[in-house]
């Protein structure tokens, strides 16, 4: 009897305080602590778009590297490529669309995945017009937001960027681009809003540390504007699926990058403080 006694209360202290569970209906951000970081509980599943960009290469190796996720998906053009020696590399397929067919070529590959993490996004450079731009960051997101939400998705990550504003009066002339930039992702934030998701986070970075990947102007300005390195969105990304699976945040969050700086320092902290296995 002595010993049952023993494991029950081993079993709740394990559950978590009612301080703890009465936080679950609260928005919460940066209030991650080991057990978040490394869970004891089946592995998680994760979708990733945008997984060959700065920011989702680091969200795709972070997931890969983390005990707590046992399945990574990664959805796109093409194939992620992966350093020789990424840990939990077995754990990824990766299923490679047209993305103007997203939902009807790979709307399976969103069933039954706790997260998707949203790192869709081009440069008006790259895409060569303003419409191909308008269609990768807000038309993609869009239509990787209706897919999860038809699949029932319970979280849904977005790297938006600083400033965005739906309402921002914009035209497609090259010169204006920079008011182009700022409505787009504001649209794409409200077509994620939109969908109802039991957790939508909003991450909202300003200028981007993309190391090796630098474009020239971010080499110039990176150092003037702490500019917050691409590994440390990713890190608060993944922080914020895992604590919504823990039940620890729930509903709508924005983080602005003094959020997302916040995010990622205590989630780098927690994974430190944690015990290794």
């Amino acid at each position: 009897m002595i010993v049952l006694l023993f494991l029950l209360a081993c079993i709740l202290a394990c559950l978590g305080t009612p301080e703890s569970l009465a936080r679950d209906n609260e928005p919460q951000r940066c209030d991650w602590g080991a057990d978040t970081v490394v869970a004891d509980r089946p592995g998680m599943s994760a979708l990733v778009l945008g997984g060959t960009g700065a920011v989702g290469s680091h969200i795709v190796q972070q997931l890969l590297a983390s005990d707590q996720w046992s399945k990574v998906i990664t959805v796109g053009r093409r194939q992620v490529a992966l350093p020789t020696d990424q840990p939990g590399a077995s754990k990824l397929q990766q299923v490679v669309v047209d993305m103007d067919a997203l939902q009807g070529q790979a709307g399976a590959s969103f069933s039954g995945v706790d997260a998707v993490f949203c790192a869709l996004g081009t440069t008006r450079a790259d895409a060569g017009s303003a419409e191909v731009f308008k269609k990768v960051d807000h038309e993609y997101v869009a239509a990787a937001a209706a897919a999860a939400a038809a699949a029932r998705v319970p979280w849904f990550g977005l790297v938006s960027a600083q400033g965005a504003n739906a309402a921002m009066p914009a035209s497609d002339w090259k010169l204006l681009h920079p008011l182009l930039y700022t409505r787009t992702k504001g649209l794409a934030e409200a077509a994620v809003k939109g969908q109802g998701f039991a957790r939508a986070a909003i991450f909202r970075p300003g200028m981007l540390d993309r190391g090796d990947k630098a474009r020239a102007i971010e080499k110039w300005f990176a150092p003037l504007t702490g500019a917050i390195p691409v590994a440390d969105v990713a890190r608060a990304m993944v922080a914020d699926a895992a604590a919504h699976k823990a039940g620890r945040v729930s509903g709508l969050a924005v983080f602005e990058m003094k959020d997302l700086k916040a995010a990622a320092a205590a989630a780098a902290g927690a994974a430190a403080a944690a015990p290794r296995q």
